[in-house]
């Protein structure tokens, strides 16, 4: 039982580039290891979130994006936020400016 009645969950991220594979699977391997034998850990029970990119195209930024549970058997691929930051660039909106707040909520109630 927590000590005051609420408790905290601490999510530590720690990126390694992985540019000598071909799956999900084998860049958490080979990222695994360079943290073990480089950095002195071994994230055996951490959660990740993978960020693929492409090189040769005209495309700026991650292109899919994975989140792998340490508890699962598999991976799986987040869709909802390249899509969402895709359109909003698409529509000339900036989820970075404040002001831009009212005319993207709107810009979202109107497409449903």
């Amino acid at each position: 039982m927590p000590k005051y009645g609420n408790y905290f969950v601490v999510e530590f991220r720690f990126p390694i580039q992985v540019d000598t594979v071909n799956t999900i699977q084998e860049a958490l391997s080979i990222a695994g290891q360079i943290c073990e034998n480089q950095h002195g850990f071994k994230p055996d029970n951490w959660y990740a979130r993978i960020f693929e990119y492409q090189t040769g195209t005209d495309e700026v930024g991650h292109v899919k994006e994975y989140f792998y549970n340490p508890h699962s058997a598999t991976h799986r691929e987040i869709t909802k936020n390249i899509q969402y930051f895709n359109e909003m660039v698409h529509k000339g909106l900036s989820p970075d400016l404040k002001k831009n707040n009212k005319k993207i909520i709107k810009t979202l109630l109107e497409e449903n």
